[in-house]
């Protein structure tokens, strides 16, 4: 046999592994893209469904907050309905709001104008289940005279009997969610109510009464919320439907994709395949027909370093080849290898630093406001304090809360993405809390070049200080941002009737007539201006509306347009204003001359604090700087109790705690962890080493000492 023969035979035999390798890595490539897209498809559905759900939410959120209202847990039904009026306007799809004994005859409605004549109605099994589970929801689709609505519910106790408050809301709600949507040009996204029946479509305009899903989506829908179908629709095309069914309303959102487009994917990687097979086909031709056997060799390394380039391994390229793209291929699948493993090893990296860097972040700052809040108690405890002394502290003390309050929603990820807000409710001064808040951020550098005029009146509601002073500080700031320097901003709270209104007004740039429908919406954002650098996500008035609307609350944007200012007004249900605590005697300090207290702090200004604020409730004090300091001092004086911060330098709190156990006297000493990393690990960590107790910074001086004192017995002076 010729060496063209045998060169054609070796290359071959060579190509056939390489070929089967490249065949099954680009079917697992084509199947990988695919479920990337099913992936994304399904992603999609789940983004358009958390629309929908944030749309529904907000429909039950106003509806409780209607149910929780004074009048209605009052039986003051005549003024629930004065409510009800003026709430319904400020909802654009909603026609109607009715309360329902259990028999579903209805006690009250109140109808949009445009809806009077057509007697809008809550579902009667929406009544029924809302009545059974105790639960909000959200009924089917009903359609009613050529008018295509939904229900939302709520269970609400009228002077002692279950009832049930509903809404009757526009299902273009829903489409109007759909319509802005960028979808390709033959998708079709649709929203699903629990029957199954078509609310909203992106194709076709509005969909028509009695339109239903087709038998397959039904059938994937009985056995399970999320999934990826492939049937032919009612027009015989074949069609992808990824679909994801919400588990707080029952509604799906499901999309149909052309089969083409899903099989496209696979089809141009099959292309590629083939002609990367062709490819490698003529090359070994010519090689068989041009070169001698050493060609062969150089081919056979360059495929067995594909083959470890497959599995991660870094491999050297082939050496003396003759021909020089081959040489060229090597080093490029080197050059691959390397940059991807450096992708990876910056990716690995990338990832620990910002692990590192939130946990130094929260340590970082919870250790200052730890030093700020015991430093404010130390303050507070003296007694020669004067006036403009005493309420530069309450300043200090409010505003470290209010930082602290922040710090804790910036690092309690969880919470913040669930959307729960927990309001604390007292009642409260709203016209000195706006004045305060005013007060506070007209001396901040935002407002130096502003008139700000304050108007406020003593009106009071149940509110939470510090959300109140959340939505003053957004508004003021928004007005602060598109109002020119030399404007005005005015400020004012008075008592309306039954309301205590809050109105902030400017003489800026003013909304736009297409902006202000949409200008509560989330990331929805005015005209910024070069000059005043305005920035921000457009989160503000989104936040505004929520808080609001947790305290009972309403507001509304107004504006003439472009260089007309703009007005935004709030209401609150007023209250009457509490009658005065009788003040408390301070109590005696108890005597501890006889415990010990060692702190062992790193930070001196907290340190500092917390010792003065330990001596002043009666305890003997002792001080280290760090861990080993610490462990020397308590060999030496014995104390009663250690509190231990965590991150120290030498030794770490962790390896004090365990010393101090060990062998140091410790067995019956109290030891109290102090750190600002609240995590659930260095919980456990801290009680494996020992601690009895877990603090998180800041903490209050008071709340230590008090805590100290409740674990160590009381010392008997004997005289």
């Amino acid at each position: 046999m010729k060496l063209r023969s045998h060169l054609l035979v070796l290359t071959l035999a060579v190509l056939l592994p390489v070929s089967v390798f490249g065949v099954a890595t680009t079917l697992w490539v084509a199947d990988r893209e695919r479920a990337a897209f099913e992936r994304g498809a399904i992603e999609r559905t789940q983004a358009l469904l958390t629309a929908v759900d944030t749309e529904l939410g907000g429909h039950l959120t106003s509806l409780q907050g209607l149910a929780t209202s004074y009048p209605l847990q009052n039986g003051d039904l005549e003024a629930f309905r004065r409510q009800a009026e003026r709430l319904l306007p400020m909802h654009a799809n909603w026609h109607a709001i009715a309360l329902l004994r259990p028999s579903g005859e209805p006690v009250l409605t109140v109808t949009r104008g445009d809806s009077a004549g057509r007697r809008p109605a809550i579902a009667s099994a929406e009544v029924e289940r809302t009545l059974s589970e105790r639960t909000p929801g959200v009924s089917n689709l009903s359609v009613n005279g050529g008018r295509r609505t939904f229900s939302v519910t709520v269970p609400v106790d009228v002077a002692g009997e279950l009832s049930v408050l509903g809404a009757v809301v526009d299902a273009r709600s829903i489409l109007d969610l759909l319509t802005p949507q960028p979808l390709q040009r033959d998708w079709v996204a649709a929203v699903l109510d629990r029957g199954g029946n078509v609310v909203a479509r992106t194709s076709g305009g509005e969909t028509f009464p009695g339109e239903t899903i087709t038998r397959d989506l039904r059938q994937a829908l009985q056995s399970s919320g999320e999934g990826w179908i492939n049937h032919r629709a009612e027009d015989g095309e074949e069609t992808y439907t990824p679909y994801s069914r919400s588990a707080r309303s029952g509604w799906t959102v499901a999309m149909a994709i052309p089969a083409a487009d899903v099989e496209a994917i696979t089809d141009h990687t099959m292309l590629l395949l083939a002609v990367w097979l062709l490819f490698a086909l003529m090359i070994a031709v010519m090689l068989a027909a041009g070169f001698s056997r050493r060609i062969a060799e150089p081919i056979v390394e360059l495929a067995e370093a594909a083959k470890a380039l497959g599995r991660g391994t870094r491999v050297a390229p082939p050496a003396g080849a003759p021909v020089r793209e081959v040489r060229d291929v090597s080093r490029a699948l080197i050059a691959s290898a390397h940059a991807v493993g450096e992708r990876e090893d910056k990716l690995r990296a990338a990832d620990r630093a910002k692990d590192e860097f939130l946990a130094m972040l929260g340590h970082e700052l919870r250790n200052p406001l730890g030093a700020l809040t015991s430093a404010t108690q130390v303050l507070n405890a003296g007694r020669r304090a004067s006036k403009a002394s005493s309420e530069a502290v309450t300043i200090i003390s409010r505003q470290v809360e209010h930082m602290t309050r922040i710090v804790d929603d910036l690092l309690d990820v969880g919470r913040a993405s669930s959307g729960k807000i927990r309001l604390k409710l007292a009642p409260l001064d709203l016209g000195h809390a706006i004045a305060e808040a005013a007060r506070t951020l007209e001396r901040t550098s935002k407002f130096e070049d502003l008139d700000v005029q304050v108007d406020t009146s003593p009106v009071w509601i149940r509110g939470d200080g510090a959300r109140i002073e959340q939505i003053a500080a957004n508004l003021l700031e928004n007005a602060a941002k598109y109002t020119p320097a030399g404007g005005t901003i005015r400020v004012s709270v008075r008592r309306d009737g039954l309301d205590a209104v809050f109105e902030v007004v400017d003489d800026g740039i003013g909304i736009a007539a297409e902006l202000l429908p949409r200008v509560f919406d989330l990331f929805v954002q005015g005209q910024t201006s070069m000059d005043r650098s305005v920035g921000g996500l457009g989160i503000g008035l989104t936040l505004v509306k929520r808080l609001a609307e947790l305290h009972l609350g309403t507001v509304i944007a107004e504006s003439g347009g472009a260089d007309k200012g703009a007005r935004f007004l709030l209401r609150f249900p007023a209250i009457e204003a509490p009658a005065p605590a009788a003040g408390s005697p301070h109590g005696a300090v108890k005597a501890h001359e006889l415990r010990k207290v060692l702190l062992v702090e790193d930070n001196e200004d907290a340190r500092h604090a917390l010792l003065t604020m330990l001596r002043h409730h009666g305890f003997r004090t002792f001080a280290a700087a760090d861990g080993l300091e610490g462990i020397s001092v308590a060999a030496e004086v014995q104390p009663d109790a250690a509190v231990i911060d965590i991150g120290l330098p030498q030794y770490d709190g962790f390896e004090v705690a365990r010393q101090l156990r060990a062998g140091l006297g410790g067995e019956q000493m109290l030891l109290v962890a102090l750190t600002g990393y609240g995590s659930r690990e260095v919980r456990r960590k801290a009680t494996d080493a020992g601690f009895d107790e877990f603090l998180v910074k800041p903490v209050s001086p008071t709340d230590l000492a008090d805590l100290i004192q409740s674990r160590l017995e009381p010392v008997v002076l004997t005289g």
